[in-house]
């Protein structure tokens, strides 16, 4: 106790800061849109959205059986212990590296003190565990422990396809001992979860609400929300969203994040794959269409972390206490901001919409709506036995779903129009005047994510406002507040809905991704060339 009191004392306190801030029932704060159907999904045995993350469900089903708490709190406590194991890995990965604990306890400090982190590992989602699994495959590797590296990646793709492809691409490039076909089978044999979903569609309850229960539906689901939104910011955009991203990189990391990026210019670190764990998952959220999509800038700043402490090796020792004290701070200032349940959403927004605006819908009326507001309605039918009829706007534009409205006895009107916004927009329409009894979600309290529930006839033009019409392409310079950025507070009051801009910036990362490959490729044709003995006139001619 007396050896490890420091490391005692920083793992406990994070751990201490996420399990108060843990949410205490259903929210849809920081953007804790999968919530709700999540619990759905892991207490029903059903399908979740776009891969359905099984191994995250089955854990999910398992943490239900506490006998203990809510059942958002019990799923909640996934994230809190995943990121309370990623800093102590964190300090496992740095004492490799290094001897002095004191490095190993600062980046463990700044990726537990993370804003992003905490608002991420304090609510129903899988980037938490996904990036515990992402430092736990890093971690064997450089132990030169292969085989658990590819068994962490494999878990990584049995939850998140994309976090596994980010960190599968850097290391299987970085080990060439994981390029072996053995253990690329191994990793990619864990897609054998996602039997889940034909098995839980024949034994769990369904109600085909995301459309990935075919195999063509589920390669469209997934590789159409992995690649649609990448790179379709328009360039005119690029530069607020630089800094946002600077701001959020700065309330998440402190000093850490001067100093890492100190190393990565100064220390000429190319060939690092710390650089780029760190740089692929920032890149990818600065050209994405999605501004939620910041979310998966946690493994950057889990492994930025890592590179901190063997920058401050490098630079005086003043910068290290320095680094430490603010990063001390800043888990301070975070774990009060983050507190879901007393400071950031004291009304909880997800379960105030759920046990007071919900009740309000009789058997047979039709909600319209779209993404939270919409998934939640299937969670409160199957836990009350109603009944409501709930249409997703998003998807009105599939002929395919408006046949399954139209057998339910849902009158509405198709459209010739080849415009997928103009399709929302004028068949939703014609379902809230055909039908009776058909309801919309209005914002009360936009900053904090609270809904009432209204007729939508009267308020036809709420029904619009969430349609992705194209923008005014403008250069904007002015970042947003990066709590706000992150709590979601600018979900309804500042972004209203992802506005489609031109795509240019899509050719900017085809292009980048293109040349990176490129320039690899030819570093190893030169670098097998410099290898290659030199062979004397003599040698080559008695050969």
């Amino acid at each position: 106790m007396k050896k490890y009191w420091a490391e005692i004392l920083v793992f406990g306190l994070i751990f201490a800061v996420l399990l108060n801030d843990n949410l205490p029932g259903m929210t849809w704060i920081n953007t804790d849109s999968d919530g709700a159907h999540y619990i759905l999904s892991a207490k029903y045995m059903g399908v979740a959205h776009n891969t359905s993350a099984p191994l995250f469900l089955l854990l999910g089903r398992l943490f239900l059986f506490l006998p203990f708490g809510t059942d958002a709190w019990r799923m909640g406590l996934i994230s809190v212990l995943s990121t309370t194991i990623a800093v102590v890995i964190i300090y496992r990965i740095v004492r490799h590296y290094l001897s002095n604990k004191w490095y190993a306890l600062t980046a463990s400090l700044i990726y537990g003190g993370s804003a992003l982190v905490i608002s991420q590992s304090t609510i129903i989602e899988t980037y938490a565990l996904s990036t515990c699994l992402a430092l736990a495959a890093y971690y064997f590797a450089i132990q030169k422990r292969f085989v658990w590296a590819s068994v962490m990646l494999g878990l990584m793709l049995a939850i998140h396809p994309l976090f596994f492809l980010m960190t599968w691409f850097v290391l299987f490039i970085a080990h060439r001992e994981l390029r072996n076909w053995k253990l690329i089978l191994l990793a990619f044999s864990f897609a054998a979860f996602y039997a889940y979903i034909p098995i839980s569609k024949q034994f769990g309850y369904q109600v085909e609400m995301w459309g990935n229960e075919s195999i063509y539906g589920f390669l469209r689901n997934n590789f159409g929300t992995m690649w649609m939104l990448a790179g379709g910011l328009s360039l005119y955009d690029i530069p607020k969203r630089i800094l946002d991203t600077i701001a959020i990189l700065g309330v998440s990391m402190g000093l850490g994040l001067v100093v890492l990026v100190w190393y990565f210019i100064k220390q000429r670190t190319l060939r690092s794959s710390l650089l780029w764990l760190f740089v692929i998952p920032v890149f990818y959220f600065i050209i994405n269409l999605s501004a939620e999509t910041y979310v998966y800038m946690i493994p950057a700043i889990a492994f930025g972390s890592i590179a901190v402490a063997i920058a401050l090796t490098k630079l005086h020792r003043i910068i290290l206490y320095a680094t430490l004290i603010v990063s001390i701070i800043l888990l301070s200032i975070n774990a009060w901001y983050f507190d879901i349940g007393r400071t950031l959403d004291p009304n909880l927004s997800a379960q105030k919409y759920y046990d007071e605006e919900l009740p309000k819908l009789k058997d047979g009326d039709i909600f319209l709506g779209g993404g939270w507001t919409w998934a939640i309605v299937y969670l409160y039918n199957k836990e009350t036995g109603s009944n409501i009829q709930a249409v997703c706007t998003d998807v009105l534009p599939s002929d395919e779903y408006l046949d399954m409205l139209e057998a339910k006895g849902i009158k509405l009107t198709r459209t010739d129009s080849q415009s997928f916004i103009d399709k929302q927009w004028l068949v939703a329409k014609t379902i809230a005047e055909q039908n009776p009894n058909v309801y919309i979600a209005k914002e009360i309290n936009p900053a904090r994510l609270e809904y009432e529930i209204v007729p939508a006839l009267e308020n036809i033009d709420l029904i619009n406002r969430w349609l992705g019409y194209e923008a005014q392409t403008v250069v904007a310079w002015k970042p947003s507040n990066p709590y706000a950025f992150i709590s979601g507070a600018l979900e309804v009051s500042e972004w209203k809905f992802i506005l489609w801009t031109n795509h240019n910036a899509r050719f900017a990362i085809i292009w980048m991704i293109y040349g990176f490959g490129f320039y690899w490729f030819l570093e190893k044709i030169f670098k097998r060339k410099k290898n290659v003995p030199k062979v004397s006139v003599r040698q080559e001619e008695s050969q």
